[in-house]
């Protein structure tokens, strides 16, 4: 699970409102408090499925619809749809190298986001 600040946002909401300190969060989470910390400091892009699991139902009444909702099937969009089929046509060693390619992209693209932002904000 991605690690995003709508997430971060209803951890720490459910720490002001439910928990007298990220230690009692993590303890009765079952999750390290160092790596709750992690979380809200955004030192890392995700959440294990193992970890997710134990925190979803303490934050899942702070979270937005959307994300509150992930049991539900995902909705692709048009391209989305075509991006998959073309995928699926390729053979599974091609399928990793544009995998790891799109990944790649996307971490460059999101980093020039973070640091737009930042020079924005400063």
């Amino acid at each position: 699970m991605k690690l995003t600040d709508e997430i971060v946002h209803a951890i720490q909401k459910s720490i002001e409102d439910s928990f007298e300190s990220v230690s009692d969060f993590a303890r009765f989470a079952n999750v390290s408090a160092n790596t709750i910390t992690r979380y809200l400091n955004k030192e890392t892009e995700s959440i294990k499925e193992d970890t997710w699991n134990k925190l979803y139902p303490l934050i899942k009444n702070f979270l937005p619809r959307k994300t509150a909702a992930h049991h539900k099937p995902l909705e692709l969009t048009t391209d989305e749809k075509i991006l998959v089929d073309a995928f699926k046509d390729l053979p599974a060693d091609v399928q990793r190298q544009k995998l790891m390619e799109i990944l790649e992209l996307a971490r460059k693209v999101n980093k020039k986001k973070a640091l737009a932002e930042q020079s924005g904000e400063n």
